[in-house]
């Protein structure tokens, strides 16, 4: 199956990711043309506006991502969201020299930078920045970050998202249906507070380049949601099966039914651990024990990892999560971030099967093992 054919499955409401052919490619610095300039009639301040390339010289679109703009002399930076017709635009900018910077997230377009950008006195400057493709050549279908906006753009056409979060019988707040994380900036969240003995163990890691566990069929991260993939919430009174696209084993149970956690003694560390769940109000609270060492997504951690997630529907078409994570002999403190995601009730998981012995793997890296 082609990359066009994976993209034409979700355009049409379902999609299977494609990642065992991917390829890192190098993110470089291409070409700038200058559209054009004009004089601004008030002031001597400037304006910058742009609009990203792809190679194939057909304008972006689609693509969620930050634009920053640092002025040299200053320090000072201003950032403004790429449209999502692959414009930006700045206004009131000083005279003097800029830094342009676009971090884009996984998978479909490299990063771009260009130093020294010229903005003169009253000047309005215009111009093309060419991107390069990301690790996947232009496969939109492996890109997760630009299918998730452009499921989630498709299902507010159909949907009013404003409308109210629907009930259970009980009154507690529905988590049910379809769910995509809104993109958040690359390199976040910032790596948890690790001791000494962690961090070192992280910086091993990092210099044996070892390769993702999704490449050995593993689980990506101890909490699904925090993945860049489509998930669904299916709730009952005393239970929520969280399932997951595009990862292995793909599925947890969250317990309602006011269960403890098993004792230490009687549970194997497992890489979901062991979720129960409980209301404050119309958060949804999530506590998680039992992982083993070398589950992803926390840094190095041991097994005293413990996970706290809290999860709001704020309407039909919005989640908020809080996620905190402790543990006392791997962290300084807590780790605390949080994210959105929206509804995309237009879509359903499909079918994910990893394929095991995955060879070409091992002639990017180290394998996975969690540990050094």
């Amino acid at each position: 199956m082609s990359g066009n054919d994976v993209a034409q499955l979700r355009i049409s409401g379902s999609w299977q990711a494609m990642g065992s052919s991917l390829r890192l490619a190098a993110i470089t610095l291409v070409s700038t043309s200058l559209i054009g300039c004009a004089t601004l009639p008030h002031g001597n301040t400037g304006s910058f506006t742009g609009r990203l390339i792809d190679p194939n010289s057909t304008v972006v679109t689609g693509l969620e991502a930050t634009v920053h703009l640092k002025n040299t002399a200053t320090g000072e930076t201003q950032s403004v969201a790429l449209s999502m017709d692959g414009n930006f635009a700045f206004a009131g900018l000083a005279p003097g020299n800029y830094d342009l910077n676009i971090p884009i997230a996984c998978c479909m377009y490299g990063s771009y930078e260009q130093k020294s950008v010229t903005i003169a006195a009253r000047q309005a400057l215009k111009a093309d920045f060419n991107v390069t493709w990301g690790i996947n050549l232009g496969t939109i279908g492996d890109d997760p970050t630009m299918l998730g906006a452009d499921m989630r753009a498709r299902a507010a056409k159909v949907v009013d998202m404003t409308a109210p979060a629907p009930r259970m019988p009980d009154g507690k707040p529905d988590l049910s249906g379809m769910w995509y994380n809104i993109r958040v900036q690359p390199g976040y969240p910032p790596p948890p507070p690790m001791q000494k003995w962690a961090e070192d163990m992280q910086k091993e890691l990092n210099r044996i380049n070892q390769q993702g566990p999704a490449l050995y069929c593993l689980p990506q991260s101890a909490i699904p949601t925090t993945l860049p993939f489509p998930y669904k919430f299916v709730q009952t009174g005393d239970l929520i099966v969280h399932i997951t696209e595009f990862t292995t084993p793909g599925y947890r149970q969250i317990f309602l039914d006011g269960r403890p956690h098993p004792p230490a003694e009687e549970w194997n560390p497992a890489w979901y651990g062991h979720s129960v769940g409980h209301w404050d109000g119309d958060a949804l609270v999530i506590d998680s024990i039992g992982f083993n060492e070398i589950t992803p997504g926390f840094g190095v951690h041991t097994e005293k990892l413990h996970i706290v997630e809290r999860i709001r529907r704020r309407n039909l078409g919005t989640l908020e999560v809080e996620i905190t994570a402790t543990d006392p002999d791997a962290f300084t403190g807590e780790y605390k971030f949080n994210f959105s995601a929206g509804y995309v009730p237009t879509e359903e998981i499909l079918e994910f099967v990893c394929p095991e012995n995955n060879l070409d793997a091992l002639h990017n890296g180290q394998p996975w093992r969690g540990r050094p």
